[in-house]
């Protein structure tokens, strides 16, 4: 996990074998394990486990993603992407961490620190 996002709670969970279309908005953390198709919103940090698949745009503080992503992410902090993931879209964060092997097709914008 990310030092920025240690001891960041997770207050929602999707569970794999649950899909959801249309727009979801969670004020904390969720981990997803199942399917999305629509938009997610957080606060915080978005988790895209292993098995998810993903085909929205995410609005987040960070995403931390080893799954399936088609579409963009928008991250205020951090986006961290770990096998077996990969995205097809566009990414805007601070800072962009890609774990060797991971599959990025799409454009990455890194937004000023403000330092």
């Amino acid at each position: 996990m990310s030092k920025i996002f240690r001891g960041v709670k997770t207050t929602s969970f999707l569970a794999e074998g649950t899909e959801l279309n249309g727009v979801l908005t969670v004020k904390g953390g969720i981990r997803i394990d199942g399917r999305v198709k629509g938009e997610i919103l957080s606060e915080s940090v978005v988790y895209v486990g292993d098995q998810a698949e993903i085909e929205a745009n995410i609005t987040a503080d960070g995403v931390i993603a080893s799954g399936k992503i088609l579409g963009n992410i928008v991250s205020g902090q951090q986006v961290m992407l770990n096998l077996p993931g990969s995205i097809v879209g566009l990414i805007e964060t601070r800072e962009l961490i890609l774990e060797k092997g991971v599959y990025f097709d799409g454009e990455c914008k890194i937004l000023d620190s403000g330092k």
